[in-house]
């Protein structure tokens, strides 16, 4: 709060200062290289539990696919799905709804800056952090995954479309949940019932419908669950920006993960029906086209974000 204090003496205060001092909050060394940690460990895992292929036998593009196929769907259900969703709430929580606990956004509206501008800062600081986050975490993967295998170079650049295709829809997602998350800081009061939220949310979407299927045996398909089913939304996304890149070949090796925990595609394989030969790959369900399924998403991520604005507008601020 002190921090506050000395920028409320300084005549050119502007959202730049806030959003330079939100971010220097929320970033610790230690904490990030934590995150960092917890993101790459599920995946490192997986790479360590799929040693066996003799990399010096194979080709380049055979080489950089097999990473890819492994890293496909840890990389979105752990490192961007539960990990780094979570951690944007556990740092994000807290920049409205405790400032405005403890007296800091008092001295803020007080400059007078509007209170727009004060979410603005607080918002664009958050953002950049989860980009930071999100880029390192990516390519040190890459290169960590790239150095168990094999150490060569040109498989790391044969991975790269993967990981700037994995990169773009972290950038969307740290929009969808940095919008989320601070519109709850705002609606709540305190930064636990924001934080329980975001959780709450995360659960849902990567767990909940995961368990409706598996363990309750509900007919997913027949009661039409994919409409509310914000895992597979998301699912059907970030396999949108993998097709964009064309990152992975289309094989059973990752598919049929998403097809078994997501229903984005169907667990049969494509044929030639004339020579009766598999032509790899998995078919789509197609419940949505993958860039409503996007839109979805986003919608609600802004909806819930002038909800937050307007919270914070409306919301009576003192000491």
């Amino acid at each position: 709060m002190e921090k506050f204090k000395k920028l409320s003496k300084k005549r050119s205060f502007t959202t730049l200062i806030l959003i330079e001092e939100t971010f220097n909050e929320i970033f610790s060394p230690i904490k990030f290289l934590i995150s960092i940690v917890i993101m790459l460990i599920y995946p490192i895992i997986i790479i360590m539990t799929h040693i066996g292929v003799d990399f010096g036998s194979i080709s380049i593009h055979h080489a950089s696919s097999f990473i890819v196929v492994t890293l496909a769907f840890p990389l979105f259900f752990w490192t961007f799905g539960i990990i780094f969703t979570s951690i944007i709430g556990i740092f994000g929580s807290p920049l409205i709804s405790e400032e405005v606990n403890t007296g800091t956004m008092l001295i803020l509206v007080s400059k007078p800056i509007k209170r727009y501008k004060i979410f603005l800062g607080k918002y664009i600081a958050l953002f950049l952090y989860g980009i930071l986050l999100s880029f390192c975490a990516i390519f040190l993967l890459g290169a960590i995954s790239v150095l168990i295998y094999s150490g060569n170079i040109y498989h790391f650049i044969g991975i790269l479309p993967f990981l700037f295709s994995v990169l773009f829809y972290a950038v969307v997602l740290s929009f969808i949940f940095v919008s989320i998350t601070l519109a709850f800081s705002s609606i709540f009061k305190t930064p636990r019932k924001s934080l329980l939220a975001i959780i709450f949310l995360v659960i849902i979407s990567f767990i909940g419908f995961l368990f409706i299927r598996d363990f309750i045996n509900i007919d997913y398909e027949k009661l039409q669950l994919y409409h509310i089913d914000l895992g597979y939304h998301l699912g059907n996304a970030y396999v949108l920006f993998i097709e964009l890149f064309n990152a992975i070949p289309p094989s059973l090796g990752w598919q049929s993960t998403f097809a078994q925990t997501y229903d984005i595609f169907i667990y049969l394989g494509i044929e030639d029906p004339d020579q009766n030969i598999n032509l790899g790959g998995l078919e789509k369900t197609n419940y949505y086209l993958p860039i409503v399924s996007l839109l979805i998403w986003v919608i609600i991520a802004i909806l819930l974000l002038v909800y937050g604005l307007i919270s914070l507008k409306r919301r009576e601020i003192s000491r």
